[in-house]
C-alpha cells in the first residue's frame, strides 16, 4: 500500500522532511526559508543521514510511529478488562483507508495519536520514579511540546495534563514543576513554531469525517451516501464522547483523545479526522460491547453473531477502499494539485536531460509555489513560498527577481496575485493551466537592439539553442 512517489504529501510533512535531508547532506538549501518544521524533523533527521533523498523511508518510518502507536492503544484499552474491544479497535484502526492515506501522505496524525497514546504510560513511569527530575518528567514535558507544533489538537494533552497536576496532583514533588513547566514549555513551542501553518480554520468537517472511508479519494464532490455516512460518523462520535466522557477522562490517554478532538474541530483535517476514529474505536467499542452484556448465555450467535456482522461490513468497506487506493497508485492518478506538480516537475526533468545531452550545465531553477515543499521534493529544485501581493503589477514584478517560474493555486486567496500576473503581458507565459492552479513562467526582458556589424565582418554564430520551459 505504500506509494514510493513524491506525490500525495502534506506540505508540513514535507517541509520537515526536506529540512532532515538538507541538514544531513550539509547543503545549503532553500528548505530553511519555509519556516520552522514541526516536530516530525526529528523524527526525520536519522533518514537524512542515511537515506537522504527516499521518501519511501519516511513513509516506513511513519509507518512504525503508527505500528507502536497502535500498540500503545491496544495496551491502554486492555488493562481496563477490554482486551476483546483493544483487539478489534486496533485491528479496524489500522486497515482503515485514512490510516494508510496518513502513512502515505506523511501526515501529522500517526506521531500526534502516538503521543496520546504513550500519556498513560510515560504517567505511570513517572509515579514509579524516586527523582524529582527524571527521565519521565522530560518525557512528559517534551511530549507536551511537539503535541502542540504537529496540531491545534494537540493542545489538548498540555492542557489535561496541567489541569490533572493543578486539581488533584498524583505526587507533591512534582507539582510545581509541572505547574511551570508545561505553560513554558508550551509557550517556547509556539514561538519556535508559530502557529499552524498552511491551516484552514472553522471547515467544513463533513470531508474530513468522509474521508475515514474514502481514504486517499480527494478530487470530487462527495455523494449522497458520504455526506450521510460522514453524518453518521461524527454524531456516533459525539455520541461516545457524551456517555463515555467520565471514563476516558479518567486517564491521559483517554482524555487528551477526547479533549484532541473537541480542540482539533476549529481545524477540521485529516489529522482531527483520525483522532476521531479513533476515539470512536476506542471508546465506542467497549461502550457497545458493555451495552450487550446480557445477552451473554444465550448461545455464541445470539452473543457475538451482531458482532461479526459488523465487522464484516466494515471490513468489507475499508478493504474495497484499500484495493482502489493500491490499484489508484499502480496506476498513478493523482490529486489535482499534485498533477500540478508533476507536470512542472516532468518539465525541468526534460530540461535536464536535455541540457546533459547538449553538454551544458543548466541553470540553477528557482521556483516560488503555493506548496514549496512538495515542489522542491518532486522536482529536485529550490521552492519558495509565494510573495504577497503587491499593490501594481510593477512592483510584483519586482518581487519576482531570480524567480524563473510560479506555481499558483486555484484558491481565493490568490486572487489579488493573479490578477497582478495578469496584467504583466508578455512578461508572463503560462505553461500550464489545470484545475489545480497555472504554472507561470517569467520570461526575460528583450534586451536593446545593437548597431549592425560592419559589412565587411560575417556575422556573428547564433548563441546556441537552449531547451525551453515549452516543454511543459
Amino acid at each position: 500500500m505504500l506509494r514510493s512517489g513524491p506525490y500525495g504529501l502534506t506540505e508540513e510533512g514535507a517541509k520537515a522532511l526536506l529540512v532532515a535531508w538538507s541538514i544531513g547532506d550539509a547543503v545549503a538549501s532553500a528548505a530553511f526559508t519555509l519556516g520552522a518544521p514541526d516536530i516530525r524533523v526529528i523524527f526525520f533527521l536519522p533518514l537524512g543521514f542515511f537515506w537522504s533523498g527516499q521518501v519511501i523511508a519516511a513513509k516506513v518510518l511513519t509507518m512504525l510511529t503508527l505500528a507502536g502507536a497502535g500498540v500503545a492503544l491496544y495496551r491502554w484499552r486492555r488493562r481496563d478488562d477490554q482486551a476483546e474491544a483493544a483487539l478489534l479497535a486496533t485491528g479496524l484502526l489500522l486497515i482503515a483507508p485514512l490510516t494508510v492515506d496518513g502513512i502515505n501522505s506523511l501526515s501529522a496524525a500517526p506521531f500526534l495519536l502516538a503521543i496520546f497514546a504513550s500519556a498513560a504510560w510515560l504517567n505511570r513511569m513517572l509515579l514509579g520514579e524516586r527523582a524529582t527530575f527524571g527521565g519521565s518528567f522530560f518525557a512528559q514535558v517534551l511530549a507536551c511540546a511537539a503535541a502542540v507544533t504537529l496540531h491545534p489538537a494537540g493542545m489538548a494533552y498540555p492542557a489535561l495534563l496541567f489541569f490533572k497536576w493543578w486539581r488533584d496532583p498524583p505526587d507533591q514533588r512534582h507539582r510545581g514543576h509541572f505547574l511551570a513547566g508545561i505553560p513554558l514549555v508550551v509557550l517556547l513551542a509556539m514561538t519556535m513554531h508559530p502557529g499552524w501553518s498552511g491551516m484552514s480554520w472553522w471547515q467544513n468537517p463533513l470531508p474530513a469525517a468522509a474521508a475515514v472511508f474514502r481514504g486517499s479519494l480527494t478530487d470530487g464532490p462527495l455523494s449522497g451516501g458520504e455526506w450521510l455516512g460522514a453524518l453518521a460518523l461524527i454524531a456516533l462520535t459525539a455520541a461516545v464522547a457524551w456517555h463515555e466522557s467520565r471514563r476516558l477522562l479518567a486517564d491521559l490517554t483517554g482524555g487528551a483523545l477526547l479533549l484532541g478532538v473537541l480542540c482539533g474541530a476549529v481545524a477540521a483535517d485529516r489529522t482531527w479526522a483520525m483522532l476521531m476514529l479513533a476515539l470512536l474505536l476506542y471508546g465506542g467499542l467497549p461502550w457497545l460491547l458493555r451495552s450487550c452484556a446480557p445477552l451473554a448465555g444465550r448461545g455464541l450467535l445470539v452473543e457475538r453473531g451482531w458482532l461479526w456482522l459488523l465487522l464484516l461490513l466494515i471490513c468489507t468497506a475499508f478493504m474495497r477502499r484499500d484495493r482502489s487506493d493500491f490499484e489508484a497508485g499502480r496506476s498513478q492518478l493523482l490529486s489535482a494539485e499534485d498533477q500540478l506538480i508533476s507536470d512542472f516537475a516532468q518539465g525541468v526533468n526534460s530540461m535536464r536531460g536535455g541540457d546533459a545531452g547538449s553538454g551544458h550545465s543548466g541553470a540553477p531553477i528557482l521556483v516560488a509555489s503555493s506548496w514549496p515543499a512538495r515542489t522542491s521534493i518532486a522536482c529536485r529544485c529550490d521552492g519558495l513560498p509565494l510573495p504577497p501581493a503587491a499593490k501594481d503589477p510593477a512592483s510584483q514584478l519586482a518581487m519576482m527577481r531570480g524567480v524563473s517560474y510560479l506555481i499558483l493555486a486555484d484558491s481565493p486567496d490568490n486572487l489579488l496575485l493573479a490578477s497582478n500576473f495578469a496584467q504583466l503581458g508578455p512578461r508572463i507565459e503560462v505553461l500550464s493551466k489545470q484545475p489545480g492552479g497555472v504554472i507561470l513562467h517569467f520570461r526575460a526582458p528583450a534586451a536593446a537592439p545593437s548597431a549592425q556589424p560592419p559589412a565587411t565582418q560575417p556575422p556573428a554564430a547564433p548563441p546556441p539553442a537552449q531547451p525551453h520551459a515549452a516543454q511543459l
